[in-house]
């Protein structure tokens, strides 16, 4: 597995303590073309499928901005679909 590939699995697991975190389709060294990343927390699951853009930089190229919106998509997701959102009442 590609060290991007490591390092997107330790910062989601680092996010999101006590979920699994796992590749249905492990990124090739240089590249995350194709690959398939998956966590389930709290009984959900989200997948996120990487395909390369006409734009698109190697995985060697690849920056922390780009990583963060990784783990952001991640937990966004979760807090979305695990805690309910609190409906406050106006009484006047």
């Amino acid at each position: 597995m590609s060290d991007i590939g490591e390092l997107l699995v330790a910062r989601i697991r680092s996010s999101l303590p006590g979920s699994r975190v796992y590749w249905e389709r492990e990124p090739v060294e240089g590249s995350l073309d194709g690959a398939v990343l998956s966590a389930q927390y709290r009984g959900k699951i989200f997948t996120l499928q990487f395909e390369r853009g006409d734009e698109s930089a190697p995985a060697a190229a690849l920056d922390d901005a780009f990583l963060e919106q990784v783990v952001d998509d991640f937990s966004d997701f979760f807090s979305r679909t695990i805690y309910p959102k609190e409906k406050f009442t106006r009484i006047i």
